[in-house]
This record gives structure tokens, C-alpha cells and sequence, in this order.
């Protein structure tokens, strides 16, 4: 019964105190004895001893005591809170349940002040596997198993289609990625070449399967490991393509935008009072081409001359609808 009141005394330090709200020895040996843990002021003191010695940041002040450091701080768990409201592919149901498990690790109080916001908004798809597909993908990673599933798309009647006729996919999974509140499994599948991505939250039914996957080396550039983060940077939109080196006249004004997309180390100098030369890695795509053309005149496509050329083509068929 001692060990069970000092986790009991924990809760309640953790659930009712912090800097603005501090609980002296008889406010905690009523608390205990309300839930059914009988305590005197020399056991509470004991037990906070042992909890201090444990690793519990309790702090002793002349008006009693409180937790001070938690294992997430309140920034902290409004930033998970809102990495969670703003991915859609966690469902409303899951949201609401991952929000409470998050604002459980704060007191109450801390708790009570956040809850504006903390409000479940946007678009939230519905796939409520979406849990069980990520454990089950990253087994196979984990394992270098192939693994299958079917995959669904939205037709215009707002239902769910399954894509190839059911037929399922069979994939070398590597990663999964999360990229503009979209996750993806990047894998490579069966009997192509080349690396192929898949919003997960399109995925269904995901079976382990008895295959090894295959060497990421043979599908794409990256010799040892896959590398998720730098495979992202260079598919915009996540779609796939050659990755190519790619000289790019921008506007000044746009100098900060390419460093956010690139990063800060890629190649820039002026180019005139109004304009720099950048030099990017990228696939040569279709997401790279919708991302040129949103800026307009402000970028221009100089090398390589293909992707000028369909820049070009994308741009002066846009105008053609607008005459």
C-alpha cells in the first residue's frame, strides 16, 4: 500500500501543482486520503524524499509543495498539440484522444488555460487505420520484409475507390515521410524501378509479407541508407523524377522562400539590382514545375532546357484559358 500511495502522491503532483499552484502537507495528506490512501504529515515527507531522490523536480517551498519540471514542458505540448490538430491524416476521433493523452502530462490548471486552443479544426480525413498502418509499415522496414496493401483513391463522388481493381501492392518499404501535413511511405515496388511514394493515409489492409525488401542502392542514389529528409527536400510536392541540378533567376524577394525549400547552403549570387542565379537539386516533375509556376514572372527556368521548355509550355497554356 506504501508504494501504491507514493505513486498516488506523484499523480497528484503532477495533476495539481505547479509554480502558481502549491499544496502544503496537509493539503496532500487530505488529497491522499480522499482517494483512499491514508498518510500523516511524516510519510508525505518521506514519500516526496523518495520521489525527489527518484528524478521528480518536486520543489519545497515555506507555503508546501510543487512539480516543477515535467517531462514536457507547456511549449512543448502545445507544439506536439498543434502538430497533431494540423495533420490531417489523423482522424478527429484519434486527435481528440492524442490531445488528451498530451495534456494529461500537465497540471490541471496548465491544462485548463490551453484548452482554447486546443480545438480540432481543418480537414481531418476519416481512415481510422491509419495507426495500425504505421505500426505495421514500420515493422517492415524494421524487419527489411516486403509488405502489401491495397490503396484507395476519392472519385468525384466523394467516395473511396480502390485502385487497380483491388488488385494489392506489393513494395520494398524505407521510410515514412512527413512532408506539408502529408505523411508517405517511400518504398520501391515490386518488379519496377525507381522509388515510388504513397499517402498513407490511402492505405489499407497492410499484410507483412515473406520477401526481403530490395537494397535501396539498386532503386535509387543512396548507397548505404535511405535518406528520408534529403529524398524530400528534392521532390516538391512529393512527386518523383530525375533529380537533376537546376539554374533558377529569381526575383530578390523570393531569396528567403528558396532557402526555406532548399536550404541554406545551395549556391546564389546577384544577378543585376533585382535579381539572383540559384543553383538547386530537385527532380525534374511535375511538382516542380507547378511550384515554378505559382511565382510567374518572378522565376525563370534557365538550365536544363527541358524543364524550361515545359515550364514554358505549362505557363502559356494557363494563359490560354484566361482569353
Amino acid at each position: 500500500m506504501m508504494k501504491v500511495r507514493m505513486l498516488e502522491l506523484n499523480d497528484i503532483l503532477h495533476r495539481l501543482t505547479d509554480e502558481e499552484h502549491i499544496l502544503n502537507s496537509r493539503s496532500l495528506v487530505e488529497e491522499l486520503t480522499r482517494r483512499g490512501h491514508p498518510a500523516d504529515r511524516r510519510s508525505v515527507y518521506r514519500d516526496i524524499e523518495a520521489l525527489t531522490a527518484y528524478g521528480e523536480d518536486v520543489v519545497t517551498t515555506p507555503k508546501g509543495f510543487y512539480l516543477r519540471n515535467r517531462r514536457f514542458s507547456l511549449a512543448e505540448i502545445m507544439l506536439l498539440i498543434s502538430a497533431v490538430q494540423a495533420a490531417p491524416f489523423i482522424t478527429e476521433s484519434k486527435t481528440a484522444a492524442l490531445m488528451r493523452k498530451l495534456t494529461s502530462y500537465l497540471s490541471q490548471y496548465q491544462e485548463e488555460g490551453i484548452k482554447n486552443a486546443t480545438n480540432i479544426s481543418g480537414v481531418k480525413f476519416k481512415n481510422e487505420e491509419v495507426y495500425r498502418t504505421i505500426e505495421l509499415i514500420n515493422y517492415g522496414i524494421a524487419s527489411r520484409r516486403t509488405i502489401s496493401f491495397l490503396y484507395y483513391k476519392r472519385s468525384i463522388m466523394r467516395r473511396d475507390v480502390v485502385q487497380r481493381r483491388g488488385k494489392r501492392y506489393e513494395v520494398s518499404p524505407y521510410a515514412m515521410v512527413w512532408v506539408q501535413d502529408r505523411y508517405y511511405l517511400i518504398s520501391n515496388m515490386k518488379g519496377k524501378e525507381g522509388l515510388t511514394h504513397f499517402r498513407l493515409d490511402r492505405i489499407r489492409d497492410v499484410r507483412i509479407e515473406s520477401s526481403p525488401v530490395r537494397p535501396v542502392s539498386e532503386v535509387s542514389e543512396y548507397e548505404e541508407r535511405f535518406d528520408a529528409a534529403d529524398y524530400a527536400s528534392k521532390c516538391l510536392n512529393m512527386f518523383g523524377g530525375e533529380v537533376k541540378k537546376i539554374r533558377l533567376r529569381c526575383h530578390n524577394d523570393l531569396l528567403n522562400e528558396l532557402f526555406d525549400r532548399f536550404g541554406e547552403d545551395i549556391p546564389v549570387k546577384k544577378d543585376g539590382e533585382e535579381h539572383f542565379i540559384a543553383i538547386v537539386t530537385a527532380a525534374v516533375s511535375e511538382g516542380f514545375i507547378n511550384w515554378v509556376s505559382q511565382y510567374g514572372v518572378r522565376v525563370e527556368v534557365l538550365e536544363p532546357e527541358e524543364l524550361r521548355a515545359a515550364v514554358g509550355s505549362r505557363l502559356i497554356e494557363a494563359a490560354e484559358l484566361y482569353r
